[in-house]
Order: structure tokens, then sequence, then C-alpha cells
């Protein structure tokens, strides 16, 4: 089968997925998970895009930064809405002894929301050690499997008994 790939339409998509995953990385960096989120949305579709055109396929990795910028963003939503109840039962005024406790828990569950985020967001990231990466080149890096079957050269005792010998009654 002939080659229909267009050239300029592979080079294209190429640059537009660069930029787009650079954009999110950025935005993941910088702690704007909302950003990160929809640029990362934007590179998978661009990956797809790439892969139609006969480019490398690393659709995978584009979707896994996708979800994980997904979750980033709602759980910084998360840590904002606690932060903001934390600050809310922090201020009130009514009177209330198990305000400050509240305080607290709403405080302390932004801080592990935020903090998952974080992790979420560093795992979407384009270019981090978490983030994902780029296997376009892996089929040509893999090493052949030798899976022909080894002979088995040590020798078999057949000679012990069976569960089924009833020699012995």
């Amino acid at each position: 089968m002939a080659d229909t790939t267009d050239p300029d339409a592979l080079s294209d998509a190429q640059q537009t997925l660069q930029q787009d995953e650079t954009a999110e990385a950025q935005a993941a960096a910088s702690g704007d998970y909302a950003a990160a989120s929809n640029d990362a949305q934007q590179a998978y579709g661009d990956s797809q895009t790439v892969a139609d055109a006969g480019g490398p396929d690393n659709t995978d990795q584009t979707w896994d930064a996708a979800q994980n910028e997904s979750w980033a963003n709602w759980d910084q939503q998360t840590a904002n809405e606690d932060a903001q109840t934390a600050q809310s039962y922090a201020t009130d005024t009514s009177g209330n002894p198990d305000d400050a406790a509240d305080a607290g828990i709403y405080a302390a569950a932004a801080d592990n929301a935020q903090e998952n985020a974080d992790d979420h967001g560093e795992a979407g990231e384009y270019g981090d050690a978490l983030g994902p990466q780029d296997d376009s080149s892996a089929a040509a890096e893999e090493t052949p499997v030798d899976d022909t079957p080894e002979e088995d050269s040590a020798p078999v005792e057949d000679s012990a008994p069976s569960a089924d010998d009833d020699s012995s009654v």
C-alpha cells in the first residue's frame, strides 16, 4: 500500500501538539490546573490527529496526562472550597465552641486536597519526571524477546509413588 501521509499536515499537527503540551506543562508548573486540564485535553485531541496523519501514536500518554490534570483541577477546586469553609468557621462570631475545631478540620482537608492536586498535576505534566513520557521511539528501541522453548536437560525421576498408588494396602 502506498504511503498517503501528507507531510505538511503531519508537521502542522505535531507542531500544534508540541505547543499544547508546552502550554499544559507551564500551566501545571504554575499550579493553574484548570488551564492545564484544558491544554492536556487539547493535546490529547492533537495526538489523535498526529496518529491519524501517520505520525507516532502517543495517545496513551496524552490521555493519561489529560486524566491527571483533570483530577488535579478537581482536587484544587475541592481544596479551594475547603479553605473557604475553614475561613468561614474561623471568622464565625456566633460563639459556637466547635467552630475552631471545624475550621481546623476543613483547613487540614484543604491542605490534603491541595497536595493531591499537586501530585496529580505533576503526574500529568509533560517534561516532569513523574509526567507522561513520549514513547514514540520506544518501538524502535525495544529488544526482541526470544520466546523459543528451552530444552529441559534435567532427568525426570518417575520412581516415586503417586497419590493414586494403592500398593501399600
